[in-house]
């Protein structure tokens, strides 16, 4: 450390003081702040000493601004005044020459003398300098003296690095000794021993809380930005260990607070060193720290009760930190980066302008936040006010958005409620699901969920040849970080999956293709799912109890059904030829037309392949394709497609239908390479084009007339990748194709890259796919909406689970509980498999779902007996035997449908349900599949009807009347008992009273 700066602690409102220190130039200089606007400080100098002696430790005077100590290379300690550089000065000289290390002030007029360490001395030394201050100047300790010895000696033949008297107990004072503990001493003490010691080696630096000195923190060794906080309440009794015994961290006496790393260096560098540990005197619990590198940091700390936890936050990073057995007395509330280490300094370099020194002040700044000064390498002096925490942002479940307000004024002063009011401001509100509302003026929403405000969201147009993975991040960052973007846009995009949940973005396909229509690559997933659910339902690939659906070409390629086979394999073994069969089965029963293009061992495999991917057409089917995109204006899509059917003309034909330049340039260049026109002018013509063209269609149509080989088109990596999946199923040699789709599908898996469902299809291989796809683009609700599909139906997947649950929770807390019920069944259903009969008519049960449906949350009970009036005691599934029980509540053993009494009794003890409060008619229902049910109910409307002309509450008692049990009129038994219970419930109550 060459400089540093202290702030006077009787600095007030009206005078703020401070001392510059210049520890190269050996000097001191006490200045006065005179103006401060908030950003410029103009000060003077008060007075200034610049014979000072050459010195490493120094330490201002707490009761006496005019007086410093330094302590020198040759371990004398010197006291002088820095307002007179002729007067007198005291030097402390050492018995042997070594470093003094530490200097330190009491409040009471001792200064302690921290040593290097030697044999046979003490390397803390007392000295009571107070009444000597102005009367003499000969060197204490020197022969001429007459004070020769210290008031108190420690630490003998043990090196001392650092060492602070504790303000409000100017008799107790903390020494760090190097290598070994940190102590704290009791002047008092006539022992001379320590009274509490800690075990560590990070003793330097260390700095005491003035406004808890209960805390104390201190530094690591060098290149160690070690960083520990003590109390000095919980310390072990000294000697804790024999000497030579080294630092034994024992826990129940370890910090209350570690930060192991507390500056990150660069891995060109060694790590950086703890310049300064500085407490705040404003306010408790603030601890700056300042490095080597200019990197500047405070630790907002405050006391904890036990159990809470212990951890910090800082740039987006938690860090655990090491708690003790005991009570946690102390955690990190927020960590302060008030300025990091510049890239030159951190490098190793220099760097003019970093910060080199700081104190903290005792004034709060404007906004009422601890102050710092801070001296740069410049030698420029700031006032640094702390930031605080930033406004508060709070959205409700219904996408109100929420945020505090930094300047605010309270209506009323006398209520608490106003002034919470007058700091909170509504800042968005969505007035309905269509529209968006700000400030009280309604903006559309699209159909996308996005609010017009924010700007389009159209895919931002580049000439660079971007892969289209690429594309997608591009266009998705875009979308998140528009230069223009509002708050209003912000909150749609932070809400957008409850918008679409809103939309019905669920398991139709379709719909969900419609309500993603903004994102072209959600699009041609929903698209392949769509076909892969039409197939599973038509059950199109499943041959003798070999299902393959939902599976990619990946799957099919390199026959792979994924660790649970015997989900797709009923009664079967997995015989590779049991699974070709299979798979020659399936494309005759598509009628999958022959592939010509190119021979191959696994011919079947690559037209199932190929039909997965929406190609291998052939005849009607191909132009009915090629006419649908030439109708939607695809025209360059359309002309691949035929292209790669090795149909160039009807390619040519699609490329005239459009009617751009570059189409006919297109064409041109087709029409020149189907007449064999190719040579050097040729290629050179046709890079030309490709130059400028952004189209991938184009792009990949011009790479292969430039050489005929589509190998080159392949490369071409702008193209979709179903399109590059279809050219290499049709055009590449078997070897080549399977390194090639495992090359391709590791890189999909990598990049969480969507369009790579065409390989994985749906299967486990997916699920690391839309792991990678969800932490890339934050969009859990495709992923485990897709996965639904297949997951646990196929496979069981305890990330997918772990994905459907926080989905769940999602739902309820955006309040969307029907959604979320609509979610639980249409998962729930497709966890089962389709059923072999759709139309069941050979009574053959459909298959259970795996996924287990959510518990029921709403039951009735019985008044008497408190029990479920369910049918079911044991809540199973309706197949379950059901269990009936008389009147009287003893079980029958038959069905629950026994008499006409089924539906107004609780089925397990008999009891008759309660009466109505308004009309006194028995509650429930006779089960109309009972015996005399349907009867008993036809019975009870026509005697409502007949009573309609004001019978009351007497048509009740009189059609109770009739509904004995043997048919009999009057009251039941039931119903005299319930008269009996209440004259004897009304004698006890009198009795009672």
């Amino acid at each position: 450390m060459e400089t540093a700066v202290r702030w006077s602690p009787s600095s007030s409102i009206d005078e703020q003081r401070f001392l510059l220190v210049d520890v190269t130039g050996c000097s001191f200089r006490q200045c006065k702040v005179e103006s401060y606007d908030g950003k410029n400080l103009r000060y003077g100098t008060l007075s200034r000493n610049r014979r000072v002696p050459q010195f490493r430790a120094f330490d201002w005077s707490p009761h006496d601004e005019s007086i410093v100590a330094v302590g020198e290379w040759s371990g004398s300690a010197t006291v002088l005044r820095i307002d007179d550089e002729q007067a007198s000065t005291i030097s402390i000289s050492a018995r042997q020459q070594r470093l003094c290390n530490a200097v330190s002030f009491a409040k009471s007029g001792l200064l302690a003398v921290g040593l290097e360490r030697v044999r046979n001395d003490t390397c803390l030394n007392i000295w009571d300098v107070e009444h000597r201050l102005l009367t003499s100047a000969s060197p204490i300790g020197s022969p001429g003296s007459s004070q020769h010895e210290p008031v108190r000696r420690f630490a003998s033949s043990e090196g001392v690095t650092s060492i602070k008297f504790f303000h409000g107990q100017p008799d107790s004072l903390v020494a760090g000794i190097k290598g070994s503990s940190i102590r704290l001493y009791d002047l008092r003490d006539n022992a001379g021993n320590a009274a509490i010691q800690f075990q560590t080696t990070s003793v330097h630096n260390i700095s005491i809380d003035p406004l808890n000195e209960n805390y104390f923190a201190s530094a690591g060794t060098q290149k160690d930005t070690t960083i520990q906080i003590w109390d000095r309440r919980f310390g072990s009794p000294a000697p804790a260990t024999p000497l030579g015994a080294g630092p034994v961290m024992n826990p129940h006496f370890g910090p209350v607070l570690e930060y192991r790393r507390a500056f990150e260096a660069s891995s060109r560098v060694a790590p950086p060193n703890i310049w300064s540990l500085r407490y705040c005197r404003g306010r408790s619990g603030f601890l700056g720290a300042l490095a080597s590198n200019g990197d500047f940091k405070i630790f907002e700390t405050r006391e904890a009760l036990a159990n809470e936890s212990n951890e910090y936050h800082e740039q987006g990073r938690w860090q655990q930190e090491w708690q003790s057995p005991i009570d946690q007395q102390l955690s990190t509330k927020r960590v302060h980066h008030v300025e990091p280490a510049s890239d030159t300094v951190k490098y190793g370099g220099r760097e003019s302008g970093h910060i080199v020194a700081f104190d903290f002040t005792n004034l709060a700044g404007p906004k009422g936040m601890p102050t710092a000064i801070i001296l740069r390498s410049n030698k420029s002096v700031e006032i640094h006010e702390l930031k605080g925490l930033p406004p508060v942002l709070a959205m409700s479940a219904t996408g109100q958005l929420i945020g505090s307000r930094i300047d605010h004024q309270a209506v009323n002063k006398n209520s608490a409620i106003d002034d919470v009011l007058a700091r909170a401001g509504l800042l968005f509100v969505p007035s309905n699901r269509n529209e968006v509302s700000v400030n009280g003026t309604a903006h559309p929403v699209r159909s996308d969920g996005h609010s017009s405000l924010g700007g389009g969201s159209d895919m931002p147009q580049s000439h660079e040849r971007l892969s289209s993975r690429e594309e997608h991040e591009r266009w998705i960052e875009a979308r998140r970080f528009k230069q223009d973007s509002s708050i209003e846009s912000l909150v749609s995009d932070l809400t957008e999956s409850r918008s679409r949940c809103i939309q019905g973005y669920l398991f139709d396909c379709q719909k969900n293709r419609s309500i993603v229509s903004d994102d072209p690559w959600l699009q041609n997933m929903w698209d392949w799912i769509g076909e892969a659910k039409r197939l599973a339902l038509d059950q199109s690939l499943e041959v003798r109890g070999i299902d393959l659906s939902y599976l990619g070409v990946c799957n099919i390629w390199n026959v792979d059904l994924g660790s649970e086979k015997a989900t797709r394999i009923s009664g079967r073994s997995d015989n590779t030829d049991i699974l070709l069969y299979a798979i020659e089965a399936i494309c005759r029963r598509l009628d999958l037309p022959e592939l010509t293009s190119i021979e191959s061992s696994l011919p079947a495999h690559r037209r199932l392949c190929l039909h997965i991917c929406g190609f291998g057409l052939a005849g009607e089917d191909l132009d009915n394709a090629i006419q649908d995109l030439v109708g939607k204006e695809q025209i360059t899509e359309a002309a691949f497609l035929a292209l790669i059917h090795n149909k160039p003309k009807q390619a040519l034909s699609a490329l005239k239908a459009g009617s751009t330049p570059r189409n006919r340039e297109l064409s041109l260049a087709l029409a020149g390479f189907i007449r064999g026109t190719t040579d050097d002018t040729w290629d050179e013509t046709i890079q030309d084009i490709a130059s400028s063209v952004t189209d991938p269609f184009a792009r990949a149509i011009l790479a292969f007339v430039r050489t005929g080989a589509w190998q080159d088109v392949l490369s071409e990596t702008s193209l979709p990748l179903k399109h590059r999946v279809g050219i290499a199923l049709m055009y590449i040699a078997d070897d080549a194709l399977t390194t090639w789709i495992t090359t391709i599908t590791d890189e999909c898996i990598t990049h969480g890259d969507i369009e790579g469902i065409v390989l994985t299809g749906l299967s486990e291989k997916a699920v690391p796919l839309f792991q990678k796809y969800i932490l890339k683009y934050n969009d859990l609700q495709s992923a485990i909406l897709a996965l639904s599909h297949t997951s646990p139906r196929y496979f069981p997947s305890a990330l997918v689970d772990a994905w459907r649950a926080e989905y769940r929770s999602r739902l309820n807390t955006h309040r969307l509980f029907l959604h979320r019920v609509r979610f639980d069944t249409g998962a729930t259903a497709l966890s089962a498999s389709p059923t072999p009969n759709p139309n069941n008519t050979s009574g053959e049960a459909a298959p259970a779902p795996k996924l287990k449906p959510p518990p029921r949350q709403i039951s009735l009970r019985c008044a008497n007996c408190e029990q479920a009036l369910d049918r079911n005691p044991d809540h199973e599934a309706a197949s379950a035997a059901p269990v009936s029980y008389t009147a009287g509540g003893t079980g029958t053993g038959g069905s629950i449908f026994v008499d006409h009494k089924s539906g107004t009794v609780c089925p397990k003890c008999g009891r008759h349900l309660p009466r109505c409060a308004v009309c006194m008619l028995w509650l429930g229902v006779p089960d109309p599949r009972s015996k005399g049910g349907a009867w008993e109910n036809q019975k009870a409307v026509e005697e409502r009807r007949r009573g309609e002309g004001g019978e009351g509450g007497g048509r009740g008692d009189g059609l109770e009347m009739e509904k004995g049990v043997g048919g009999a009129r009057g009251k039941s038994r039931l119903a005299q008992e319930e008269v009996k219970g209440e004259q004897r419930r009304g004698a006890q109550l009198g009795q009672i009273g």
